[in-house]
């Protein structure tokens, strides 16, 4: 017989839309304890805890750059990283075009409190190009990278964003889910 797990949001997502990044230095998407917590008595549970982040929104960009997207477990940019993308060339002038992103956490190892727990994350950003205009689409996957954290302590999945030229992300809605 199967596992049979009730998902649930870990929280409720934005009822609005939130501040718009616009940053060439990365700068995270969102509050992380306020959309994308790991409460440490959900997460210190035992290995293969699973979370799942969904976000969407719009943005745009100006001249021809490259975008970064840096997963972290933690609160800030100074977080452990999973793996920065690499430097993906974007679309150049696109306007309030709509984004996607999937990215998923495990937890490998638990252990005592302090940095003796492993995670492991990847993730995939998708979004829209130029209008009418074939295969001009942005895909950036990122994560990959086995961190060690502490687990034991609240913390949360970090979003780096980081876009080199002038533009702008708006993220619309996050939802994050515990799926066991």
């Amino acid at each position: 017989m199967s596992r049979q797990y009730f998902e649930d949001l870990i929280i409720d997502p934005p009822t609005a839309n939130l501040t718009a990044v616009t940053a060439t230095t990365e700068t995270g998407l969102w509050n992380v304890a306020q959309f994308s917590p790991i409460h440490a008595f959900d997460s210190y549970k035992g290995v293969g805890k699973v979370f799942r982040l969904m976000a969407g929104g719009i943005w745009s960009t100006g001249a021809s750059g490259t975008l970064t997207i840096t997963p972290r477990i933690g609160t800030t940019t100074s977080g452990i990283t999973l793996g920065a993308s690499i430097a993906q060339t974007v679309t150049p002038s696109i306007t309030n075009e709509a984004w996607f992103m999937h990215f998923v956490c495990v937890v490998r190892t638990l252990g005592a409190p302090g940095a003796n727990s492993t995670v492991m994350g990847t993730g995939i950003f998708n979004g829209g190009g130029a209008a009418a205009t074939a295969a001009s689409n942005n895909t950036v996957a990122f994560g990959g990278t086995s961190a060690t954290c502490d687990l034991s302590i609240e913390t949360g999945i970090f979003i780096g964003w980081t876009l080199s030229v002038a533009g702008s992300c708006t993220p619309m809605w996050v939802t994050m889910q515990s799926l066991n």
